[in-house]
């Protein structure tokens, strides 16, 4: 499915496989790309995106997944993969050249990321059950790594100021 932006410009390729009652919304100011990929019903992914090459992927698989995304400014890009049952993942982003990747498998698993500032990286990875992970970056250069494995976890990672590095590993 393609929209056009108030320009005319194809600004968003959107590709949704769509089985069951499914949702997918997309706000489209300037060019951008983003991708959604859901592949079972009552999943939703919600993507809205402001400034110049920001790049969002989804891909969801299994039922009631929820994942809402949000980018403000340039260069910023998400990679979102969910697979399994009654996953969230909320995502915001707000600065220039950010990263998000999260990558969840299970049933249960909450992430959320807010990165406020220029050049962060956020990497979650979640295995099992009941996990949940939240990381919130304010400044430049960051980095956090949450690994998170199991049933019941919960991680927390809050940086103020620039060039920190944190690393979580749960099993």
């Amino acid at each position: 499915m393609s929209f056009k932006n108030n320009k005319g410009r194809n600004g968003v390729l959107l590709a949704a496989l769509l089985l069951g009652s499914t949702l997918c919304q997309a706000a489209d100011l300037v060019r951008e790309d983003r991708y959604a990929d859901i592949t079972v019903g009552n999943s939703v992914a919600t993507i809205s995106q402001i400034g110049s090459y920001n790049k969002t992927r989804v891909d969801q698989s299994g039922a009631s997944q929820r994942m809402v995304q949000s980018q403000v400014g340039s260069r910023n890009q998400a990679v979102i993969n969910q697979s399994g049952a009654n996953n969230s993942i909320t995502a915001q982003q707000n600065g220039s050249g950010n990263t998000t990747l999260v990558n969840q498998s299970g049933n249960q698993n909450q992430t959320g990321v807010a990165q406020h500032g220029t050049d962060n990286t956020a990497d979650v990875v979640q295995t099992g059950a009941y996990n949940q992970a939240f990381v919130g970056q304010y400044g430049q250069s960051n980095q956090a790594t949450v690994n998170q494995a199991g049933f019941g976890g919960t991680v927390s990672v809050t940086q103020y100021g620039d060039n920190m590095k944190a690393s979580a590993t749960q099993r």
